[in-house]
């Protein structure tokens, strides 16, 4: 086991893990060299590979372990704060969950993910980001498989319609980690509406599939 962070995500895996084509799928979504603002929660994941396509990135996390795992900390900008106190200054072209942060079971933890993607998108601009549909919680059962080079199990401990308890479990070279995030089922009226409040639009999905869907700001 690693450091965990306050929110359940094990640092060693993140160090680990490889980004299985994000990267490239949201190149292929936004403007070439268009700014970004990585809300995932995933360190250098996604911000490594996007700075070598072009793209200016800022992360911002609360945890100084997650931030240290950017690799690239020359051209990567950190921020060490919480979605509820960041205030950048600035509005970006993109601001990215690629992450399903947004079927947090909590809905104050949605409700300020969505806040802060408003507070920082241009008012020309995309957020971009990932989410699980109501479909993926009709087929979700436990299973095994890999990422790259990474052993993944997922074992569904209960649902009850609503709000899903898993617990993943990864492996690789003797190491193991743990990783458990509950998250609630929104259908797609709930997801615009938990949009719409936050002062975003949904806007479509995005072509590729990987369960992306694109905002744009409603004009203040």
């Amino acid at each position: 086991m690693s450091e965990v962070t306050a929110d359940g995500r094990p640092v060693g895996l993140y160090a680990v893990l490889p980004a299985s084509g994000e990267p490239a799928f949201v190149h292929a979504n936004v403007a070439p060299g268009a700014a970004v603002l990585d809300l995932s929660g995933c360190g250098g994941l996604f911000a490594d590979s996007l700075v070598a396509l072009g793209h200016p990135v800022t992360v911002a996390d609360d945890s100084a372990a997650m931030l240290a795992l950017v690799r690239d900390a020359r051209a990567v900008q950190t921020v060490r704060a919480g979605l509820a106190a960041l205030e950048l200054g600035e509005r970006f072209p993109v601001v990215l969950v690629a992450r399903p942060r947004v079927n947090a079971a909590d809905p104050a933890v949605r409700a300020e993910l969505l806040d802060a993607c408003r507070r920082h998108v241009a008012p020309d601009g995309q957020v971009v980001m990932q989410w699980l549909p109501p479909s993926w919680f009709d087929r979700a059962v436990s299973s095994t498989g890999r990422i790259g080079p990474v052993e993944a199990d997922f074992e569904v401990e209960s649902f009850d319609g609503t709000v899903l308890h898993g617990r993943s479990t990864y492996r690789l070279d003797g190491a193991r980690w743990e990783q458990r995030a509950p998250v609630r089922r929104l259908s797609r009226a709930e997801l615009h509406a938990a949009l719409a409040g936050a002062g975003l639009r949904f806007e479509r999905h995005l072509r590729g599939g990987r369960q992306f869907f694109r905002a744009v700001p409603v004009p203040e």
